[in-house]
């Protein structure tokens, strides 16, 4: 038993929280998980876009290398950092979509 300042007691410990308080609590981390899953998917479809996007970048820049221009090897040098871009926004999706399929308290995804 816990005693206020203003003489009002209450109940502590374990016993002093319903069943039902737990079940809501229990529900409100299971939503928390799947929305962090969610969230964690979210992110890796991006990441994909921009990786997309890098590629076509990339290509761009390739193009504009093999057409002869004086600037063709700073062009080739544009291309191959956006590869890189790209291949780290591959490379965190992934990491992203292993986080959101595995649990980390092992309840099962």
């Amino acid at each position: 038993m816990v005693s206020a300042h203003d003489g009002l007691q209450a109940e502590s410990g374990p016993g002093a929280w319903g069943l039902a308080d737990a079940l809501r609590a229990s529900q409100r981390a299971e939503q928390a998980r799947r929305l962090a899953r969610a969230a964690q998917r979210s992110a890796a479809n991006s990441l994909d876009n921009s990786a997309d996007s890098h590629e076509r970048t990339a290509n761009a820049y390739d193009d504009a290398a093999q057409r002869g221009d004086l600037r063709a090897d700073e062009y080739r040098e544009h291309a191959a950092r956006h590869r890189e871009y790209a291949a780290e926004d591959r490379s965190m999706a992934q990491r992203l979509r292993r986080m959101a399929d595995s649990d980390p308290l092992g309840f099962g995804a």
